[in-house]
């Protein structure tokens, strides 16, 4: 498992293939709206999200580059905290596989009383 000292907000990382290529990797935001999917939508308890995220291999393996960022911002946090709570295929046991109704209002709301950073992936323009 990751230390909290690891999994912070603000971490650049440059694509090595065009240097002028980077993404701001709001870590902290991420897991935590991990978290946070998982206590709404899979009905775990806080201690069990937490346990579950900090475990994922998403979450524990090194970030050490861009396309390691990149492979984590392809799919939206909905997916990887269903992922995380179900298993692979989740979709194929009668869990939704689309964001529910009244997600991104939950999302935003949630971010603000969390004091979350707006995006967990910044990309440069």
């Amino acid at each position: 498992m990751k230390g909290s000292k690891e999994i912070v907000d603000g971490i650049v990382f440059k694509d090595e293939d065009d240097p002028r290529e980077t993404v701001i990797f709001n870590f902290h935001t991420w897991v935590e709206m991990l978290k946070g999917i998982i206590i709404k939508y899979a009905h775990k308890s806080e201690d069990e999200a937490e346990s579950l995220v900090l475990s994922s291999s998403l979450v524990c393996k090194p970030i050490r580059n861009y396309m390691a960022v990149c492979l984590r911002s392809h799919e939206l946090e909905y997916h990887w905290a269903m992922l995380i709570a179900y298993g692979e295929q989740y979709w194929l046991k009668d869990i939704e596989r689309k964001q529910p109704a009244g997600y991104l209002e939950w999302e935003a709301q949630y971010s603000k009383a969390n004091k979350l950073a707006e995006e967990s992936f910044v990309f440069s323009d």
